[in-house]
């Protein structure tokens, strides 16, 4: 008995001992055997054995290790790219079934955080061994296209794989051929056996042929016989329907579709072109097996299919290559449900093959279907808006289907992990601090996440450790200021408002702090309290790792002072507070200039400036330096009570409102301005009594308008009337004058504002020289008036209430010299007359209304002068001819202005005596004597003709005379019963008398009597000429007449005395007559 229970306790214990080196080798069993341990006291939660990376303080992790304990490494790099340093490693020491690792470092942003998972996978170690077989279309098809030699690139890649994961002694691998027949090529062995021959064999496939897939899956089966392995699978290639099949012996059918059962693998079926068999009268190769047609070659290779799925562990895994549609179904139904596939092109063969030896090769992964949830620590928000997923191992992952990460608001779920011997994938992420919330403590470690745990087949839970990380703190120094110009009570305490710019909405952005008298109103503040009484902390940065920007905002406002913060830098600040005060200034519009002399009273009002309130009365005096202090909280008027003297009073009221140590204006806007544009009513800061915060007031006054009253004299000082001024401003703009007084002496221009003007004469008074030059002056803005040259008597005042300010001065005027006039008179012949009398007319106006009092006359070609003629419009006119001359009552216009001369037409006289009779001329030695030069005409001419007895001398009848003149013009001649002959309106010329009949008993005188009227009142030849005063000159001519028979007597002087009488008469009048001819210029 004791011998029979020693032998089995041996033999358990040899059995035992045969196990562990397998069991040390499993999968392991259960992930949380390795415990991460933490440590949490007053600086927050932290691994208890931790390491840091270098140069970094605000970063903690969790040190690697075993089962055993932690590796005590304390510092390192933290470069992700460190694939050596603090892994948790699962399973055997020194070959760990999977590595698994979880740190952090803080990146260059303050607060937020690099963090990083890396998953390594191993090898099982049990004996698992997988067969596997290729069955490959050789058909004439396969050579197209390239697609038998992406096969065989393939099937290398395969092999090349599988040795590169050390796994060519676990897998096995065959390979079988199929045209028109099946090969066998390559009988099963493990790839590190025949790998390199396996190559060598598919590297010789040639293709050619028909496509016997049935043999190929029938020898392929046969290699499997005898294998023990865990895994067996074939893999199929074709590129085409089956064009050969073994005889079928017996069928079934199963979901419409017909499938062998039994075959005569001694025949063979088929034309080797088409999977139908032919069907003719001359050639039917189809035929019937237990009631199933079989026409094609589908229900033979289909058959051997299910055979092998039914009857084996084998796994079929087909791929079908430029398939045709109308076979992809028979296809999909040679293969293990779900192991189909289709490739279009000869390029995706290769990439089947490869996705086939990742199938086989993960199957050997200690980490399989391995998925992580990390949940987001309380303190932190992801950084990061997707998780980066890179293959750090000895292996690329292009295996399978890469694993996946997705990242939620509080969580990431990661999955598909499938890892083997020489994967390691890294997972990275990014959170930040949330150091703006309420909660947050400066310097605590926070976890990053909560509990984080590896899952996967035959892993139920391995965990990470968790880092943990912490933010800087700050602290504000704050000092208040007090400034006063009066005798106030301050108070003990006062509180006030930081603000800082948030970068979340989670995050607190106003917190207040006291200030008390005790502290000597100064403090450094490491935490404030929020309104509800929590009290927070002062986190240095935000959670974007900006420094926050505490603003000290506001103080609790104190009644009558105005409150100052000013930043001092690096987070100090001071707080002033300033005393209220009330100045009002009163300035000139629009020359800014400050006017004294103005009162104003200050009204408060009970509401909003409706309502007085009477029991406020206070009073300022514009420009004073006075501040008035004690200003309350309430609404305020400035009303003026006396303007400047000289200035207009200004009704409208300042109104102003005080509130929480501030200003506003009547619209409750707060008065910030230091200084006013010039003209502008309003309010403005003064700071120039750093003790005091004082609005001032500024009310513009306009300079009353001013009357100017200007007096017109004389040099002597004797008023002048009549003159006429143009004042013009700077814009162009003209001032109408008035005459102030009926005498016209003075003139007043109303309205004149400040700015400069110019003042011109434009009408003298009479007799009295225009000003040349304007007057021009200035009205300042402070009532001033300055001249360029300052008249006479200068008188400026600035008056008070409604009258206008006054300005006035005397302006001079120098009297103009008078004109003298002389006339000169000639015949029209150019002879000077004398005793020609003229009168000089003057008008008051353009020569229509005669001055009825001015009475002058002047006779020509005498030394009379008229002098002393003061400016104005003149006519002279003749009132008295020469004796013989004609009278010339025209009037002869002139004007005597500005000391010159002017003819009617208003042309200026300068010139001086031309050859001219008629005309206007200067005296070349006086140029203020006029002479006017006239010709009168000589009055026609009567001519009395009286015919006497030449013996008797008694007038004779009868006699009948023709007169002509030198044109040949005839003249009528009137008679009268007693021999007077009267011939009128004779001018002057040369006329020619002949008596054409002789009184009765007469003889006619034989010669014609001739005579000449000249212009200058002249007469040559018989007759005398009378010049008269009244009507026409007259000429009396006595013609002599012999009774005819008397005759010279004989023996006395006789004929030749008469000759010679005649001869000395008509030799006298010839000489006569050229002197007249040559004395008149003919």
């Amino acid at each position: 008995m004791k011998t029979k229970l020693v032998r089995n306790v041996c033999a358990l214990l040899l059995i035992i001992c045969l196990l562990l080196p397998l069991l040390g080798q499993s999968v392991q069993a259960y992930g949380d055997n390795i415990k991460p341990v933490y440590t949490t006291d007053d600086t927050g939660t932290y691994p208890t054995d931790s390491w840091k990376p270098t140069g970094q303080e605000n970063v903690i992790n969790h040190q690697g290790g075993t089962v055993s304990g932690c590796d005590n490494n304390t510092n390192w790099s933290g470069d992700p790219s460190d694939t050596t340093n603090s892994y948790l490693k699962h399973g055997n020491v020194d070959d760990p079934d999977f590595m698994i690792r979880k740190f952090a470092r803080e990146t260059a942003t303050p607060g937020t955080f690099d963090v990083f998972l890396n998953v390594r996978g191993n090898s099982v170690r049990q004996e698992k061994t997988v067969d596997v077989v290729f069955v490959v279309d050789t058909s004439g098809s396969m050579g197209d296209s390239e697609r038998l030699d992406n096969v065989k690139a393939g099937i290398n890649d395969f092999i090349d794989n599988v040795e590169k994961a050390k796994l060519g002694d676990n897998i096995r691998a065959g390979l079988v051929s199929y045209d028109d027949t099946a090969i066998v090529q390559e009988n099963l062995d493990t790839v590190s056996n025949n790998g390199t021959s396996l190559k060598s064999t598919v590297k010789a496939l040639e293709a050619g042929g028909g496509t016997f897939i049935q043999d190929g899956l029938y020898k392929a089966k046969d290699i499997f016989s005898g294998s023990k392995s865990d895994e067996k699978m074939i893999i199929l290639l074709t590129d085409g329907a089956p064009t050969y099949s073994y005889h079928v012996e017996s069928a079934i059918s199963e979901g419409g579709e017909v499938y062998g059962e039994t075959f005569d693998y001694e025949k063979s079926e088929g034309i080797g072109s088409s999977e139908n068999f032919p069907s003719s009268f001359f050639w039917d190769m189809t035929y019937t097996v237990d009631g199933f047609k079989i026409d094609s070659t589908w229900p033979a290779t289909l058959g051997e299919a299910r055979n092998i799925k039914n009857s084996t562990d084998i796994v079929i895994n087909v791929l079908g290559i430029s398939i045709a549609d109308k076979y992809s179904a028979k296809m999909e139904l040679l293969a293990n449900k779900g192991h189909y596939s289709r490739q279009s092109s000869s390029k995706g063969i290769k990439e089947y093959l490869e996705s086939q030896a990742d199938n086989v090769i993960s199957s050997f992964d200690t980490i399989k279907n391995g998925s992580i949830v990390i949940p987001l620590g309380e303190q932190y928000e992801f950084a990061s808006e997707q998780v980066g997923i890179t293959s750090v191992g000895e292996n690329e992952l292009s295996r399978l289907e890469a694993p996946w990460a997705k990242e939620y608001e509080d969580h990431i779920d990661i999955g598909k992990i499938n890892l083997g011997k020489g994967d390691e994938v890294q997972f990275h992420y990014q959170v930040r601090l949330k150091t703006g919330t309420a909660d947050f403590v400066p310097n605590k470690w926070y976890p990053m996440s909560g509990e984080t745990v590896l899952t996967a087949d035959e892993i139920p839970g391995a965990k990470f450790g968790i880092p943990s990380g912490k933010a800087s703190g700050t602290t504000i120094d704050i000092t208040k200021e007090w400034k006063t110009f009066s005798q106030t009570e301050l108070p003990e305490n006062i509180g006030f408002k930081v603000i800082r710019k948030v970068a979340g909405d989670d995050e607190w952005q106003t917190a207040g702090g006291v200030l008390t008298a005790g502290d000597k109103w100064q403090k450094t503040f490491d935490k404030l309290t929020l309104a509800d009484g929590q009290e927070v902390a002062l986190a240095k940065y935000n959670k974007l790792g900006v420094d926050y920007n505490y603003q000290v905002s506001e103080e609790t406002a104190v009644e009558g002072f105005n409150t100052k913060i000013e930043h001092l830098g690096e987070n100090k600040w001071r707080i002033i507070n300033t005393e209220l005060g009330l100045q009002v200034e009163k300035r000139a519009s629009p020359s800014d200039a400050k006017l004294d002399g103005a009162e104003f009273k200050l009204v408060k009002y009970s509401d909003e400036f409706v309502t007085e309130d009477p029991s406020f009365n206070e009073k300022l005096v514009a420009n004073s330096k006075d501040i008035m202090s004690g200003l309350k909280n309430g609404h305020y008027a400035l009303i003026e009570t006396k303007a400047p003297t000289g200035y207009q009073a200004e009704p409208n009221a300042l109104k102003f409102s005080i509130k929480n140590g501030k200003f506003f204006d009547e619209a409750n806007n707060e008065i910030t301005a230091t200084n006013l544009e010039a003209g502008q009513d309003g309010f403005y800061l003064n700071f120039s009594n750093d003790s005091a915060y004082i609005l001032t007031g500024v009310k513009y006054n306009i300079l009353k308008p001013f009357t100017l009253n200007l007096t017109k004299t004389d040099t002597k000082g004797k008023q002048l009337s009549g003159a006429e001024f143009e004042l013009v401003n700077a814009k162009g703009e003209q001032i109408k004058f008035e005459y102030a007084n009926d005498a016209k002496t003075k003139l007043k221009f109303s309205g004149l504002t400040p700015g400069e003007y110019t003042l011109t004469e434009t009408k003298a008074p009479v007799d009295h020289k225009l000003l040349t030059a304007p007057l021009k002056f200035t009205i300042t803005e402070a009532g001033k008036v300055e001249f360029e040259n300052e008249p006479k008597d200068v008188k400026v005042e600035l008056t008070t209430g409604d009258d206008q300010n006054t300005l006035d001065f005397r302006v001079e005027n120098t009297p103009l010299k008078t004109g003298s006039v002389s006339v000169a008179k000639y015949t029209t012949n150019g002879q000077p007359l004398a005793d020609a009398k003229f009168k000089l007319i003057r008008y008051t106006d353009a020569w229509q209304t005669q001055d009825g009092s001015f009475e002058k006359t002047i006779t020509a070609d005498s030394e009379n002068v008229l002098d002393d003629l003061k400016s104005g419009h003149y006519g002279l006119q003749e009132i008295s001819a020469p004796a013989g001359y004609q009278l010339d009552e025209s009037v002869v216009k002139f004007k005597w202005e500005d000391e010159k001369w002017f003819d009617e037409n208003g042309k200026e006289i300068t010139a001086a005596k031309t050859e001219k009779l008629d005309q206007l001329y200067l005296d070349q030695t006086n140029a203020e004597k006029l002479i006017i030069s006239r010709a009168n005409r000589l009055k026609d001419t009567d001519l009395t003709i009286k015919k006497v007895n030449a013996l008797t001398q008694k007038t004779l009848a009868g006699a009948e005379f023709e007169l002509t003149d030198e044109t040949g013009q005839r003249y009528d001649i009137t008679t009268t019963e007693d021999g007077i002959f009267t011939v009128t309106n004779l001018r002057p010329g040369a006329y020619v008398l002949k008596e054409v009949k002789a009184p009765a008993g007469y003889v006619k005188l034989s010669d014609e009597i001739e005579f000449t009227i000249t212009e200058d009142g002249e007469l040559n030849g018989k007759g005398n000429l009378k010049l008269t005063t009244t009507g026409h000159n007259l000429i009396e001519l006595k013609v002599n007449n012999f009774p005819a028979g008397i005759l010279p007597e004989t023996g006395g002087p006789g004929l030749w005395l008469y000759v010679l009488i005649g001869s000395v008469l008509a030799g006298s009048a010839f000489v006569a007559r050229r002197f007249i001819i040559k004395k008149r210029g003919v």
